[in-house]
């Protein structure tokens, strides 16, 4: 979970995993809840990669994704939604 009580390190810890590195995919599809301090710390995590010229993505569950429809209708993180399998019927 990613909430006002770690989000700053969540930020911090992400951009420290990610320099040096030519691209990042940020997988947030365990993470079961983001309050908005968490879209505040993906944005800054945007800032840094940006201005490091680090292409990157969030690939997320649909808790993260529906926090990141509300805080970034832009679109500016660059998020794909992993669908929920919960109650899907087998093949």
């Amino acid at each position: 979970e990613v909430d006002a009580a770690n989000a700053k390190h969540f930020a911090h810890t992400v951009r420290e995993a990610a320099d040096g590195n030519a691209a990042l995919v940020l997988d947030l599809s365990a993470v079961n809840f983001m309050a908005f301090d968490g879209a505040s710390a993906l944005y800054a995590i945007s800032a840094h990669l940006a201005r490091e010229d680090v292409p990157w993505c969030v690939v997320a569950r649909p808790a993260v994704a529906c926090v990141l429809e509300l805080c970034d209708p832009e679109g500016l993180i660059p998020a794909t939604a992993i669908p929920s399998v919960r109650g899907a019927k087998p093949a």
